[in-house]
């Protein structure tokens, strides 16, 4: 029999088998206390202002792209080496996708080709709306240089850190949001922490905030002041 080299393997703990049970038997299976408490706890930890738990990564990218109000005219650029989420969330939101060759020696996000397809997409009015660059094996891309140049052509940025919670770059922590938009982690069971399946998107803007928890929860909100409001006029007919 041919031994399988596993991609990757999960560990649990006698710990986390008593967490899950604890949740199991609470009121709460889903959208309940723990969930706040995870959001929070990685907020902390990446030193972003808020968090926003999602049921894959690949969702937490999709509402990322919906959070930017992405239309079939826009285009997105991510770079070829990635989980296919890296792209499809673009096309589920309706843009178009192009891709950014990397840099050999890193894996990542070859900065000056980056900047060589902006200059020539502006010069043909095709620049995209976001770039997502991806944080290959956990290994950051040039966050600082990618955020000039989106100074520079006008172009957001959202982190596909799927593989990197808990890596720095420049003493800056990924998924502080520093040189982007937003980031989005991946806790898949091949990722270093695992919730079976689930996804964050950090970010340090509220109104980002607010609209990727309203597209985590279906467009549903509790909140009174963000009621849409119609007044329904009944028609009366006379015979």
């Amino acid at each position: 029999m041919t031994k399988i080299i596993p991609y990757s393997t999960q560990s649990i703990s006698k710990h986390d088998i008593a967490a899950v049970i604890k949740v199991l038997k609470s009121k709460f299976l889903t959208q309940g206390p723990v969930v706040k408490i995870f959001e929070k706890t990685v907020a902390k930890q990446t030193d972003a202002k808020y968090a926003v738990a999602f049921n894959s990564a690949t969702s937490a990218l999709h509402a990322s792209c919906l959070a930017f109000a992405l239309s079939s005219n826009d285009i997105v650029w991510t770079v070829p080496n990635t989980f296919v989420a890296s792209a499809n969330c673009v096309l589920l939101a309706g843009g178009k996708i192009d891709f950014v060759d990397i840099d050999p020696n890193t894996n990542n996000m070859d900065i000056e080709l980056l900047e060589k397809k902006l200059i020539k997409a502006k010069k043909q009015k095709k620049l995209p709306k976001i770039v997502i660059p991806v944080h290959f094996s956990g290994n950051p891309y040039l966050q600082d240089k990618v955020k000039n140049l989106s100074n520079k052509y006008n172009f957001k940025i959202i982190e596909d850190a799927s593989h990197a919670i808990g890596a720095s770059y420049q003493n800056e922590k990924v998924g502080s949001c520093k040189w982007s938009d937003i980031t989005v982690f991946s806790f898949h069971p091949v990722k270093i922490i695992t919730t079976i399946e689930g996804g964050v998107a950090t970010t340090n803007s509220l109104k980002l905030y607010n609209k990727l928890k309203l597209f985590g929860n279906h467009g549903i909100t509790k909140d009174s002041k963000k009621f849409q409001k119609s007044r329904c006029k009944r028609r009366i007919s006379r015979s």
